[in-house]
C-alpha cells in the first residue's frame, strides 16, 4: 500500500521552458515596463498539470507594483496565459 502511495504522489516534469515575462504599464502616457523571469513546467499528472512561476527581475516601476514572486497553475497553455494576463491586469498591465 505505502509503495502505491508513494507513486501516486510523484509527477514527472514532461516539458519545462524558462521565458521572460514583458508587461507593459496599460497609460498612454505611461513607459513603465515590468519584467519577470519565468519557468514554465508540465507535469503528466494532476488537474492542473501547467505552473508558471514568477520572479521579478527588472527596475522597480514608478506605476504599481504586483508582487515580486508568484506561481499560477492552470490544465493547459490557453489557461495559463488568461490566467497570467488577468492576474497582471490587476495592476494596470499588459503583456508585451
Amino acid at each position: 500500500m505505502r509503495e502505491n502511495q508513494d507513486n501516486m504522489a510523484k509527477s514527472n516534469i514532461i516539458y519545462e521552458d524558462r521565458p521572460t515575462v514583458y508587461a507593459k504599464f496599460n497609460h498612454p502616457q505611461s513607459q513603465d515596463y515590468i519584467e519577470y523571469k519565468s519557468i514554465i513546467q508540465i507535469t503528466d499528472t494532476g488537474k492542473q498539470p501547467i505552473t508558471i512561476q514568477l520572479e521579478f527581475t527588472g527596475t522597480p516601476p514608478f506605476a504599481p507594483m504586483p508582487p515580486d514572486k508568484h506561481a499560477i497553475k492552470a490544465s493547459n497553455l490557453i489557461e495559463l496565459y488568461v490566467k497570467l494576463e488577468k492576474w497582471l491586469r490587476k495592476f494596470g498591465y499588459i503583456i508585451r
